[in-house]
């Protein structure tokens, strides 16, 4: 169970079932199958993954397939406790108090299902202290043939930027949209690409994409030779997970990430560098003069991305259903 179209859906349920498909685990999809009809009777099948579903009804599914036998796995990589005053489901849950009792259901289908998985070592903790006995950590992967690819060829240099609506505020918080109006006046030969949420950037040097499917992401962001991931250090941020450097480093692009939940630790390694929140310009301008160092960088992303392909994460997600199963039957 997913909500078709998102990203989290993409990462933590399509991609990962597909690589189990391959090894040979029959997979019952929403699309070619009557949900309703599979999980009203007498299931057939072993184990039910299901992404961020936290309804009332939804534990009540849990607590009925747990009492058949049925292993259920649920994923979340939101920090639900967490969410933001101004995102849409805040409100539409009915504020602080609202997140509050969606948080501690969560807790509960947590618990009762028979394993909690989620990309986040942050929100791991945070069921664990809640009580949680079953909680696995399985980063998300980005799909194998995205990996690589020929670039474009272009002049001078490209910033990209990829960022959905609710990185807005991250996006507010560390003036990047100043920032990069200052780099376009400064230097000529450079060129931004954002994806995703709008931004406030003259026209000429500024390309903007409103929307790209998840599955043709990683293609629209060959075009950039330095992708950006800026967070403000929130409760929320801290539970994300670092998918995004990976799908920069899988498009050939070397990266700037915000030293924040996800990304800290990271570096070098992984194609990229940290920046702090008042260092975002000169950071910049350093990648965009340097031509060595920023394909120095490329070249170990490129390098570091075929290790962060989904393939290579199948074994622990099979292995981690196939205990959950075993569980589910045991008890």
């Amino acid at each position: 169970m997913y909500m078709d179209g998102t990203a989290g859906a993409y990462y933590r349920a399509m991609l990962p079932l597909r690589e189990l498909e391959r090894r040979g685990h029959r997979v019952l999809w929403p699309a070619l199958n009557d949900y309703d009809r599979l999980l009203s009777g007498r299931p057939g099948f072993d184990v039910l993954l299901m992404h961020h579903f936290l309804r009332e009804q939804d534990l009540e599914l849990v607590r009925r397939l747990t009492g058949q036998g049925v292993a259920v796995v649920w994923d979340e990589d939101d920090d639900v406790s967490a969410t933001p005053r101004h995102a849409p489901v805040y409100r539409k849950n009915g504020g602080r108090r609202g997140m509050k009792r969606a948080f501690a259901r969560s807790v509960e289908i947590a618990a009762t299902a028979s394993l909690m998985t989620t990309p986040s070592v942050h929100l791991a903790a945070r069921y664990r202290a809640c009580g949680v006995e079953h909680v696995e950590v399985i980063e998300n992967h980005v799909a194998p043939e995205h990996v690589g690819g020929e670039r474009p060829r272009h002049r001078g240099v490209v910033i990209g930027v990829t960022a959905a609506g609710e990185h807005a505020v991250d996006l507010r918080k560390l003036r990047i949209d100043r920032t990069l109006r200052r780099l376009l006046e400064a230097h000529e030969g450079v060129r931004v690409v954002t994806i995703g949420w709008g931004h406030e950037l003259p026209p000429g040097r500024h390309v903007h994409i409103s929307h790209v499917p998840i599955e043709e992401l990683i293609a629209a962001e060959r075009q950039f030779d330095v992708g950006l991931a800026p967070l403000a250090d929130t409760p929320f941020n801290r539970s994300r997970s670092n998918v995004k450097l990976k799908e920069y480093a899988a498009a050939g692009a070397m990266w700037l990430a915000s030293p924040v939940g996800p990304y800290a630790g990271m570096g070098e390694q992984q194609g990229g560098m940290l920046v702090g929140d008042g260092e975002w310009y000169d950071a910049l301008e350093r990648v965009v003069l340097d031509f060595r160092a920023r394909t120095q960088l490329m070249e170990q992303a490129r390098a570091w991305a075929p290790t962060q392909s989904a393939e290579r994460a199948a074994a622990q997600w099979e292995a981690a259903l196939i205990g959950a199963v075993a569980r589910a039957r045991a008890s």
